[in-house]
């Protein structure tokens, strides 16, 4: 399976505060049949003062650290767990970078960028890192509590420069579930729509999980991702949402949802997902 948005990049974020939070949540992860991660800290002026740079370099400690240690058949293994130890492969020349072996997590580039007016002004200037860096796709969240007004066009200026917005946790926005015609009309404009996995398995709350199950049976949803933030209270685990969402798309669509489609975001291709049922 594909995790399309993780906040699994330590001392960045909200996100896990030391590496070896990181790495329990790799190995969580990859237990739960996740194979490739993408990194997705936040981007939001004012409260995380991420940009490509920050990202890139601790998405590389990151990956040294993975390589270094490694990932063993089923098994998630730390050979050695002091802090200390992992940090001598930060900058060691000499831990491959080769990321191609199936049997081993990969960590891609990305970011959650908060929605703003100059978001695409942003990118421009290089300080938004979209999925893999390839500058096809890039995740956009909007703030709990709605969504700006012309929001639209910014999204359709992003669309006609060729970047595809991927709407985050849409289900968890106030805005969204009042008027989720807004939300449709912007999947119909060409944008793409993820659900967090914990809002299917309803550990959101009944409420988020009913706006959820709607907007996935009405094809307003592409990708679950786990938006996981720790090891504990948010860990990377995607096959209960799967089968979550089997019931109501069924297991070949549910399933695509892990694989199929993000894989396609990740190499930069449109997904061929089922056009959005009226609302």
């Amino acid at each position: 399976m594909i995790d399309l948005h993780s906040h699994i990049l330590f001392g960045i974020d909200d996100g896990p505060k030391v590496i070896e939070e990181s790495i329990q949540m790799c190995r969580i992860g990859y237990q739960d049949g996740i194979r490739t991660i993408v990194a997705t800290p936040h981007i939001q002026p004012g409260i995380y003062q991420n940009n490509r740079s920050t990202i890139l370099t601790k998405l590389q400690q990151l990956n040294n650290a993975l390589m270094k240690f490694g990932v063993q058949s089923s098994e998630f293994v730390v050979k050695n767990s002091p802090f200390t130890h992992v940090q001598n492969v930060f900058n060691d020349p000499n831990v491959p970078n080769d990321l191609n072996d199936s049997n081993r997590l990969k960590i891609l580039p990305g970011a959650d960028v908060h929605f703003s007016s100059d978001v695409l002004q942003r990118y421009e200037e290089g300080e938004i890192v979209t999925v893999n860096d390839q500058g096809r796709y890039l995740m956009v969240e909007f703030a709990f509590q709605g969504i700006p007004y012309q929001a639209e066009e910014v999204l359709f200026k992003l669309l006609t420069k060729g970047i595809t917005p991927i709407i985050s946790h849409p289900e968890r926005n106030m805005e969204i579930a009042q008027r989720p015609k807004r939300y449709y009309e912007m999947i119909r404009m060409g944008c793409l729509g993820q659900v967090t996995a914990m809002s299917l398995t309803g550990d959101f709350g009944s409420g988020v999980r009913r706006i959820a199950e709607k907007l996935l049976s009405k094809r307003l949803i592409h990708m679950i991702a786990s938006d996981a933030h720790s090891a504990d209270g948010r860990p990377p685990i995607l096959s209960a949402a799967v089968k979550a969402a089997e019931k109501i798309v069924g297991k070949e669509e549910a399933q695509k949802m892990v694989t199929e489609y993000p894989q396609a975001v990740i190499d930069g291709r449109r997904p061929n997902v089922p056009e959005p049922i009226k609302l």
